[in-house]
């Protein structure tokens, strides 16, 4: 799953100059993956219902004591930003933005490898 997520920000990179707004969704994509790792190395499954999205960002956040609180509540701006990119019209995001989503989806796959090594 953590592969997953460092392909993500592989292909968001290759697409940043191209196409910001799924760069973005990339990233957040990246944020998602490494999220739903923590929580399986805690031992949990998230299933695939509705919420499904928002219980893996909080159950991560929960599992890692609320260490990287600021970087999840990001990442739930992300998930609000990737829904309006597919179902509404929006502004792009900002190179700040992406700037940003990238530091914390780098860190959130540190905090996912560290989480599964933990277990193994």
């Amino acid at each position: 799953m953590v592969e997953g997520a460092e392909r993500d920000v592989l292909a968001s990179d290759a697409n940043l100059a191209t196409f910001g707004p799924w760069a973005d969704v990339m990233l957040y994509e990246a944020g998602l993956r490494s999220a739903r790792a923590i929580v399986q190395a805690g031992g949990f499954r998230i299933d695939s219902g509705a919420r499904a999205h928002v219980t893996a960002i909080d159950a991560a956040d929960a599992l890692t004591n609320r260490k990287h609180h600021t970087i999840f509540v990001r990442l739930h701006r992300m998930r609000r930003r990737r829904h309006e990119f597919m179902y509404q019209a929006v502004a792009d995001p900002t190179a700040q933005d992406l700037a940003q989503a990238r530091r914390d989806v780098m860190s959130l796959i540190a905090v996912a490898r560290a989480a599964i090594e933990g277990i193994t």
